[in-house]
């Protein structure tokens, strides 16, 4: 019988005198796979932002900066607003290719969620933002009245939506970007100004009252943002100066939002890295000292193998076999309850963290998996070879007088 079948043989049964050491082996493991998963996430989050943030720079009032970050990042309701009439100021300002207003309502408790949740308005006419990202199809047959939702916004069974005791219907769901565009709706500018009418009837206001009758349009007076795109030759840093210089309003650039997010991630992604590799030494260490512990438990079984005609290396072959083993298995376990954490939680991680977080395609998937388990494999190497070692290098007489005992 081949040194393997016994190996495995002896796992089933568990015979080994292992389990310890697998119960390491699934701790490495989950820790890497867990890890990994997490890592890969986030930064597919961040790329995914900067593709999508659109504009290189945000007019927004002063002191909303933070609030729209939020927006961005988390999808947190906000509502703020700013004249309309600095459009014209901010498309005359030298390095702006395009300006396009957006406003940001937040909703009373929607048909679709247990919590208000993001509207943002966009114009048609002028939008490089939101626009690029829907279907050709749907741009052009856009009803009156309909909806754009993001991934996590659930329909109801009619494909409706009810905002302000009003129902709407749903024309296009974006694909995920694992950002706050997942949790928002997007109307155009003619829904919005019915939004805002029906949301003044229950008490939430937007822009000032006293200068808008009845029959204005709303977003023809105030906005929430503008987005701006920066001709090519000229610095979002240059064109930044220009506005605080000349705009009563407050600036966030995009770069700024990327780069703070790439800084959170970098810190996570070194946190998790420096746990792996203590983790990584600690169970090699301690799990050598469990094989070595289990293989001196064993000695009269290597004494029946050396009577039978066993060599030292086949004894040794046999336990690193048993240790190579118990550790793929560990891992194997170690996978299992990672992927049963990371996935089914991946919506509260990332409110947690409150970062773009992305699950990675099944390919990234299986790497993770077979990173993890190579890795804890890995571990099992210098273990299995030590402890084989000391079973090995024991005299057969030793051994037979020891089994006695």
């Amino acid at each position: 019988m081949r040194i393997i079948d016994i190996a495995i043989r002896k796992l089933i049964n568990g015979k080994t005198g292992g389990a310890a050491a697998l119960i390491f082996a699934l701790i490495l493991s989950f820790t890497a796979f867990s890890g990994r998963i997490l890592s890969d996430s986030l930064f597919l989050g961040a790329n995914n932002l900067k593709e999508r943030l659109g504009a290189d720079i945000a007019v927004v009032p002063k002191g909303e900066e933070e609030s729209y970050q939020g927006i961005i990042l988390s999808g947190e309701p906000v509502e703020c607003s700013i004249e309309r009439s600095l459009e014209s100021k901010l498309i005359a300002i030298d390095g702006v290719e395009k300006v396009t207003p957006v406003v940001y309502l937040a909703s009373l408790n929607a048909s679709c969620c247990s919590v208000p949740i993001q509207i943002i308005g966009y114009d048609p006419e002028t939008d490089f933002v939101t626009t690029p990202w829907i279907s050709e199809g749907y741009v052009k047959d856009n009803k009156d009245g309909s909806l754009i939702i993001g991934y996590n916004i659930a329909a109801d069974s009619e494909d409706t939506l009810t905002f302000f005791g009003r129902s709407y219907e749903i024309r296009a769901r974006l694909n995920k970007t694992g950002t706050g565009m997942d949790k928002s709706v997007y109307v155009t500018f003619d829904v919005m100004e019915q939004l805002i009418k029906d949301a003044r009837e229950k008490g939430v206001s937007f822009g000032e009252k006293d200068d808008i009758t009845e029959t204005d349009r709303i977003t023809d007076s105030y906005v929430s943002a503008f987005l701006i795109r920066v001709k090519e030759g000229y610095s979002p840093d240059q064109v930044t100066g220009t506005i605080l210089r000349d705009i009563p309003a407050g600036v966030v650039q995009s770069k700024n939002v990327f780069s703070s997010v790439t800084e959170g991630i970098g810190v996570i992604s070194d946190f998790i890295r420096n746990i792996t590799i203590a983790v990584l030494f600690i169970v090699s260490f301690v799990t050598a000292l469990l094989h070595i512990y289990r293989v001196e438990n064993r000695r009269k079984e290597w004494a029946v193998y050396r009577m039978m005609g066993a060599s030292g290396n086949w004894i040794l072959e046999l336990i690193f076999t048993e240790t190579v083993l118990l550790s793929i298995v560990g891992a194997v376990a170690g996978v299992g309850l990672g992927a049963l954490v990371v996935f089914p939680f991946s919506e509260l991680i990332s409110e947690q963290l409150k970062l773009p977080y992305l699950r990675p395609d099944l390919l990234e998937i299986i790497k993770g998996v077979l990173f993890s388990i190579g890795l804890t494999a890995f571990s099992s190497i210098i273990p299995g070879i030590i402890a084989g070692e000391v079973a090995a290098g024991t005299e057969c007489y030793v051994l037979m007088r020891e089994g006695e005992s």
